[in-house]
C-alpha cells in the first residue's frame, strides 16, 4: 500500500519513518523542513530502537505534487484541521482511500467526515514520548504503541493491514473495538497532564512528585472517566492507577500542549477540552474540574 504522511512533525516523522524503514512506501508532506529532508533524509534517535536514518525520502512541499495514496495518516495539530485539511487531503485521495487521524481529542472524525463525505475515516491514538529536535530530526524517548479505531470505513480489513504494517516496525499496534472508548481513554491522560502542565508551568513528573498535584491529577482523571462513560465509553476507574504508574515510569517529558504554549503556538483546546466538556454535559455529566482547566487555558491563550 501507499501511505501519505500529512504533517511531518514529531508524530508524523516518527511513525512515517518507522513504516518506511520497515519497507512500506511512504510519501511525506513537509513545509519548512522540505529542502533539508529532500537532501538529508529523516533521522530518528530512539532510546529504544537506536539510530534510524532514512537517507532517501519521498518528500514533497505541495500536496498536489504527491501521488494518490491508499492510507493518509493525518498528523497535523487539530488547530490546522478546518483551514488546511480540505486543500491538503483532496489531491491524496482515490475512490478507496482511507484517512486515519493520528490526533488528540474528541470529535475530529465527524468534522473531517463532513468535509469528505465519500471517504472512509478512522482515528488513531499514539502512546509515545517523542520530540522534534531539528529539521527532519526526531528524538524518541519512550513507548510508541498505536491503536486504530474505525469511524465509518466500510471494509475494515484495511485497518488490519495498517496494524500489520506497524507490527513489522517493532511497535505494538492494535485495532480498537470502539473509537469512542479509544478517544476518551487517551483523554484521561491528555486532559489531565496537558492542561496542568501549562497552567502550573511544569511537567508531568513534577506534578506526580508532589502530593497535592498528585491527588489533583487523580481527581481530574477520575472525572474524565465518569464523563467518558456518560458518553457511552467503557472505561474502568482502575485506569487511573494504571496511567499514574505509566506516567511515573515515563522518562521526564513535556506534553505537547506545554511545548506549543512555550513556543507561542495555538493550543489544541477545542478538541481536547471544549468538545469533551460539552459532550459530557450533554450526556448529563458536568466535568467541573476539566471545565476549570478549560477556562484557564482559554485565558492563557489570549496573552
Amino acid at each position: 500500500m501507499k501511505y501519505a504522511i500529512v504533517g511531518t512533525g514529531a508524530i508524523g516523522g516518527f511513525y512515517g519513518a518507522m513504516l518506511a524503514n520497515a519497507g512500506e512506501e511512504v510519501h511525506f508532506l513537509l513545509n519548512r523542513d522540505y529542502a533539508f529532508v529532500k537532501e538529508e533524509g529523516l533521522h530518528i534517535t530512539s532510546e529504544i530502537f537506536g539510530d534510524i536514518h532514512l537517507k532517501k525520502v519521498h518528500a514533497y512541499q505541495r500536496a498536489v505534487d504527491m501521488p494518490a495514496c491508499d492510507v493518509v495518516l493525518v498528523c497535523l495539530k487539530t488547530t490546522d484541521n478546518s483551514d488546511l485539511l480540505p486543500s491538503l487531503l483532496q489531491p491524496l485521495l482515490h475512490a478507496d482511500a482511507v484517512v486515519i487521524l493520528m490526533q488528540n481529542g474528541l470529535g475530529m472524525e465527524a468534522d473531517v467526515a463532513a468535509m469528505f463525505p465519500d471517504t472512509g475515516i478512522a482515528g488513531a491514538t499514539a502512546l509515545i514520548s517523542v520530540n522534534k529536535v531539528g529539521p527532519g530530526q526526531m528524538h524518541h524517548l519512550d513507548y510508541g504503541d498505536i491503536e486504530i479505531g474505525n469511524f465509518n470505513i466500510r471494509d475494515t480489513r484495511i485497518i488490519d493491514q495498517v496494524v500489520a504494517a506497524f507490527d513489522k516496525t517493532g511497535l505494538i499496534a492494535k485495532k480498537a473495538a470502539d473509537l469512542v472508548t479509544l478517544r476518551w481513554k487517551k483523554l484521561v491522560w491528555n486532559i489531565t497532564f496537558n492542561g496542568m502542565s501549562v497552567v502550573l508551568n511544569t511537567t508531568a513528573d513534577k506534578l506526580l512528585a508532589d502530593a497535592a498535584t498528585y491527588n489533583l491529577s487523580k481527581a481530574i482523571m477520575t472525572e474524565v472517566i465518569h464523563g467518558a462513560n456518560a458518553c457511552g465509553a467503557a472505561l474502568p476507574e482502575s485506569l487511573v492507577y494504571d496511567m499514574l504508574q505509566f506516567t511515573i515510569a515515563m522518562r521526564p517529558y513535556a506534553p505537547s500542549m506545554k511545548v506549543d504554549y512555550d513556543n507561542k503556538r495555538p493550543m489544541e483546546v477545542k478538541y481536547i477540552y471544549e468538545h469533551p466538556v460539552a459532550m459530557a454535559r450533554a450526556a448529563g455529566y458536568y466535568m467541573s474540574k476539566v471545565d476549570m482547566l478549560l477556562q484557564q487555558l482559554l485565558f492563557l491563550s489570549k496573552y
